[in-house]
């Protein structure tokens, strides 16, 4: 009998992808290469790409003088800011799992803002990694107890970059996975680590090999390292990705521009000197002039009056309009509707808006996927024997008000039945009371049905 049909995953994580996720991490935080440190005689290491034959004193100022905006940064928190405006759906069936829920990364963090920040990292990158660890519990201690002390699992953001080693079995899930981290003894010290966990057991080793905890066993019969991928096998770069390379480029025509500016916007002193003076006494007036003239003296002079040329400013124009192009380049990946493009049609702006309510529902579904694993693990972590359920939203329905507004006064003008205007009010209110409580959208709600009736 023919066994079930595989396909050939994506190869396991190099040395390149390694760097690729290190490198989408620095765009995300602008931290890193982003954030180089300069010193008098040396610059560490930097996204600043260096002129030919520019001094090293030349160099060490404009990584000085370097500003990062972080686009990445914007774009991932933009993007899950919509995902934000409608709450996942979820039903706790025990104390412990509302524990996990108040806190779920053990520093205070409920899982609402923990989901925030950790679908930035996974936006940002399209790959992430979840842990679902169980601190150590009293084992005799009661309910009341457990839950005092939050003696439930902890879910922690692990970046792919930090993978040392792993392996990932037929189901999709690592049948083993090592990581850097940190591990705290007993008498309090951290030191850096390296954690590996499987099926079966887990352990804190040095980077050596030397263990620092002993081989211990867990009850979960898997991996407890979830992966999240926005599509695809892991390791997986998702289309944010590319927003870090143009934040490299953008990182140095800004820096490129502030060097233009900063060596050419001022005016420059010139003095018409009578044509049979002799080279030595151009020099000497030269040098009194650049060293005199400032605002607060005054230059005395016989003959032609002093003038002053300014450069021009092509130069400069044509990083302007490269910032501006690589920008909205950005924008278009980013999938940023904040900014419509004031040539754009009505059908054009409406497929953008589309085109995001796709992303946010295919994101939200494999969020869901992953914390519907998560809680899984906290039950294996637990014992127990019902895990919550969730379920996040798919129908994000983003549009543009105003022009919804204006297809609503369209209506109208041709007489169209009240059921359809009345729809799309409610269409039209959705969006923009996205934040009101339920009692509130019922009440709103409500109001259009009477309006309805008494137009009827």
């Amino acid at each position: 009998m023919r066994g079930t049909v595989r396909v050939q995953s994506s190869p396991p994580m190099g040395a390149a992808d390694i760097t690729r996720f290190q490198f989408i991490g620095h765009a995300l935080r602008g931290d890193g290469p982003f954030r180089p440190t300069v010193s008098a005689s040396a610059v560490g290491t930097t996204y600043l790409i260096r002129y030919p034959r520019e001094s090293d004193q030349k160099f060490a100022r404009r990584n000085e003088l370097a500003f990062y905006a972080s686009p990445l940064a914007q774009a991932a928190s933009r993007f899950t800011g919509y995902l934000s405006t409608r709450a996942p759906v979820r039903d706790l069936p025990h104390a412990l799992y509302e524990a996990v829920a108040d806190n779920a990364d053990g520093k205070g963090n409920a899982l609402d803002p923990f989901w925030q920040s950790f679908m930035v990292e996974a936006k940002s990158r399209g790959s992430m990694l979840l842990l679902v660890d169980m601190p150590a519990v009293n084992a005799s201690g009661n309910l009341a107890a457990q839950v005092r002390d939050r003696a439930a699992p902890i879910w922690t953001p692990i970046a792919p970059e930090l993978l040392t080693d792993y392996e990932i079995g037929d189901d999709g899930r690592f049948a083993f996975a090592e990581f850097r981290g940190v591990y705290t003894g007993p008498d309090g010290k951290r030191v850096d680590c390296i954690w590996r966990f499987d099926a079966a057991t887990w352990q804190a080793r040095t980077d050596g090999g030397a263990p620092l905890t002993p081989l211990t066993p867990h009850p979960l019969g898997v991996c407890p390292l979830l992966i999240f991928t926005e599509g695809g096998d892991f390791p997986h770069f998702g289309p944010f990705a590319a927003i870090a390379d143009l934040s490299k480029r953008l990182f140095n025509l800004d820096s490129e521009l502030d060097e233009i500016l900063r060596s050419q916007t001022f005016s420059l002193l010139t003095m018409q000197v009578p044509d049979d003076t002799d080279s030595a006494k151009k020099m000497d007036a030269a040098r009194i002039a650049g060293e005199t003239i400032g605002t607060n003296n005054l230059l005395v002079h016989t003959g032609t009056t002093p003038a002053f040329i300014a450069p021009e400013d092509g130069p400069a124009k044509v990083y302007l309009d490269r910032i501006a192009a690589l920008q909205a380049r950005i924008d278009e990946i980013g999938l940023n509707v904040a900014s419509p493009n004031a040539r754009e049609s009505g059908i054009a702006l409406q497929m953008r808006f589309q085109a995001i309510n796709a992303e946010l529902s295919k994101f939200a579904g494999r969020i869901e996927d992953l914390e519907r694993n998560a809680w899984e693990l906290s039950r294996r972590w637990l014992r127990m024997s019902t895990a919550p359920s969730v379920q996040w939203p798919r129908d994000f329905n983003l549009l543009d008000v105003l022009q919804e507004l204006q297809v609503l006064a369209e209506m109208r003008a041709t007489a169209m039945p009240e059921p359809v205007i009345a729809a799309q009010m409610r269409r039209i209110v959705s969006q923009q009371f996205v934040g009101v409580d339920d009692e509130a959208q019922a009440r709103i709600q409500a109001a259009i049905d009477e309006l309805q009736q008494s137009t009827a």
